[in-house]
């Protein structure tokens, strides 16, 4: 399989348009959708997902959603803080490491929580689509069994 951007967009846009408010169930629902899309990543040596933790992550993110910060700003940094952490747990077949998640996703989601509120569906579909375009820049690195291994390193797909 691969990842599908508009699967994690969809799911992101249905649970905000259902619950708007912010608060600890959307931090969970953030941390089960991007599980739900990771599920089906396969890095580059052809080895398909192996588990990826979504807690405390979700408890975490949804403490990010439910707290008063004073701009869009810094929510949007503590979010991209609790998705690295939540990446750094991901395992496919034959990985050796965590991913290497450079921070391309921060200045993106700094800007989806100072920019107007779109509506709850669109903000969804805009996490989702930002969540997605960083996930595809990760790095994994394994080795393919057999004498020698062969080493792999590349994107998710």
């Amino acid at each position: 399989m691969a990842l599908i951007r508009s699967m994690l967009q969809n799911e992101l846009g249905t649970h905000f348009a259902k619950n708007p408010t912010s608060g600890m169930p959307q931090g969970q629902n953030v941390a089960k959708a991007y599980k739900n899309y990771l599920q089906s990543a396969q890095n580059t040596g052809g080895f398909p997902f192996s588990t990826v933790m979504t807690e405390p992550f979700g408890l975490n993110m949804g403490q990010v959603f439910e707290g008063k910060f004073p701009a869009g700003m810094s929510i949007g940094q503590a979010l991209a803080a609790q998705l690295t952490n939540m990446a750094l747990t991901f395992m496919s077949g034959q990985q050796i490491g965590p991913p290497v998640t450079p921070p391309s996703h921060l200045p993106q989601l700094m800007n989806l929580f100072n920019a107007y509120a779109p509506s709850p569906m669109d903000f969804g579909r805009a996490l989702g689509g930002i969540m997605d375009d960083w996930t595809k820049t990760w790095v994994v690195s394994g080795l393919i069994p057999g004498t020698p291994p062969v080493p792999f390193s590349g994107p998710l797909s």
